[in-house]
């Protein structure tokens, strides 16, 4: 054996090359620090609204085959689905602002956008990422694509093209609820037939899609799972892009701090809507920013980002606390002003699926 082998300094000089050789990896390949498990709640809380959507589907499917004589169980109209039909819960809303007055007929679509809102307005667009089950759905499948394929690179500029289709299809929803429908029609409406089963006639083109709907789903699906990411929402959801500009002026945002930045990028490859979070020197405050909280979930520094309300830091825990919080309140509110079971009568709803 060697002198330099054989001394007493080797093992501490090895030792000193092996920590330096290992804090270069570790700073190579940064890991997340061990923090509360904001993805894997988020997860759980959205699985759990999917399971619960579900459940009011199936059921929705056996009033729907009980108004046709196919089925003698039925399980009464559900609310969730109520969901399925956005547009008649903004009709509903711009109704009861103008008037004071509540369908009867189906009013847990008004409650279920209502929702939507809150919490785009609290906590960024946190329905989308927290509750809408077909976000749920959609996430899954840009998951499987990023797995297939390794996701095509755009740039700054073709991603905002992209993400557009999504805040002026909203505005064009928006000018037609508030300003092309008359309040006294959206009234009289609800005394129709076909609107005591909207969210019916929205579940049949998913069950039993035409042509357009089916040429749609490729176009999506085709471009979810190519990009890698749920393209829906991203950049053709009407009602995400609603709730894009009402979380504008939230007080909640992800904050990075420059100093305590090592310049990973982790944050911003965990972005499914690939925010440059990562250059970021202002709060997070663009519409894309759905508040799923990934970036903080990766991100290796524990001071680098931060959520903060009000200019406070804000400890991760407390995002699903924020959201079932939201999500109670607004439910226990609608029950006591009567806003979220309907009163349709069989013979209304048997009308009504004679014209859809």
């Amino acid at each position: 054996m060697s002198e330099r082998d054989t001394s007493p300094e080797a093992p501490l000089t090895n030792k000193a090359n092996a920590a330096e050789t290992g804090g270069a990896a570790a700073a190579a390949s940064p890991k997340p620090a061990r923090r509360f498990p904001i993805h894997g709640v988020r997860i759980a809380v959205r699985t759990l609204v999917l399971v619960l959507f579900a459940v009011d589907c199936a059921r929705l499917v056996i009033l729907y085959l009980w108004a046709q004589g196919a089925v003698s169980i039925n399980f009464g109209r559900p609310q969730l689905t109520a969901g399925l039909s956005p547009l008649s819960g903004l009709f509903d809303l711009w109704a009861w602002i103008r008037t004071g007055r509540m369908d009867p007929v189906l009013p847990a679509s008004l409650t279920i956008v209502v929702l939507g809102l809150v919490m785009s307005l609290v906590f960024k667009r946190s329905f989308c990422s927290w509750m809408c089950p077909v976000g749920t759905v959609f996430d899954a499948l840009g998951v499987i694509g990023k797995r297939i394929f390794p996701g095509i690179k755009l740039s700054p500029r073709a991603q905002k093209i992209l993400h557009a289709p999504k805040t002026v299809l909203g505005i064009a929803v928006l000018g037609i609820v508030m300003i092309a429908v008359p309040s006294s029609l959206i009234v009289s409406m609800w005394s129709a037939p076909y609107w005591a089963v909207s969210d019916m006639a929205v579940l049949k083109l998913f069950i039993k899609p035409g042509v357009p709907i089916i040429v749609v789903g490729i176009c999506v699906l085709g471009a979810s799972l190519l990009l890698g990411r749920n393209y829906w929402c991203a950049g053709l959801c009407p009602l995400g892009g609603i709730y894009g500009l009402v979380s504008k002026p939230s007080p909640t945002v992800v904050v990075r701090n420059p100093e305590a930045c090592i310049s990973c990028g982790a944050c911003s490859k965990a972005c499914a809507y690939r925010i440059d979070v990562a250059t970021s020197k202002k709060p997070i405050r663009t519409v894309d920013c759905t508040g799923c909280l990934d970036c903080i979930a990766a991100c290796p520094k524990d001071d680098a980002l931060e959520l903060r309300a009000f200019g406070r830091r804000i400890p991760l825990a407390a995002a699903p606390l924020i959201v079932v919080i939201v999500w109670i309140g607004i439910w226990v509110c609608s029950l006591a002003l009567g806003a979220w079971y309907g009163s349709p009568s069989a013979f209304l709803i048997q009308m009504g699926l004679l014209s859809i």
